[in-house]
């Protein structure tokens, strides 16, 4: 009896950790002056660049989206400033916001993104 309730105890605790399972995927993206609608490196204010990321398989539940920077080439005779944030995050994917502002230039910009739900 206490070996088939060990079993049994063993069989749920190993379904309940299957089942508790959380689901990542990653990625990058990049932009650069060679793409149509990349404008950081011109003019003044605030400027934006948006691109688009579809996950391969979508989540069950809508995931957390955490963004960073991989790589960057700027103007150095100006102040760098930047912003990146995950925008209008679904189950399907989510678009990276890079955003500069003043006097900056980025020529090009890459980075990583990293999602994850329960």
């Amino acid at each position: 009896m206490n070996k088939l309730l060990l079993t049994l105890g063993l069989v749920f605790m190993i379904s309940a950790s299957a089942f508790s399972q959380a689901q990542v995927l990653s990625g990058t993206w990049c932009g650069n002056t060679e793409m149509k609608a990349f404008t950081l490196h011109k003019n003044q204010g605030e400027r934006k660049y948006t691109v688009e990321v579809k996950f391969l398989n979508p989540f069950e539940n809508i995931p957390k989206v955490v963004v960073g920077i991989s790589a960057l080439d700027s103007d150095k005779g100006t102040n760098l400033r930047y912003a990146i944030t995950p925008k209008s995050v679904s189950r399907d994917g989510f678009t990276v916001e890079v955003m500069t502002w003043g006097d900056t230039k980025i020529y090009n910009m890459c980075g990583f993104w990293v999602a994850h739900a329960e």
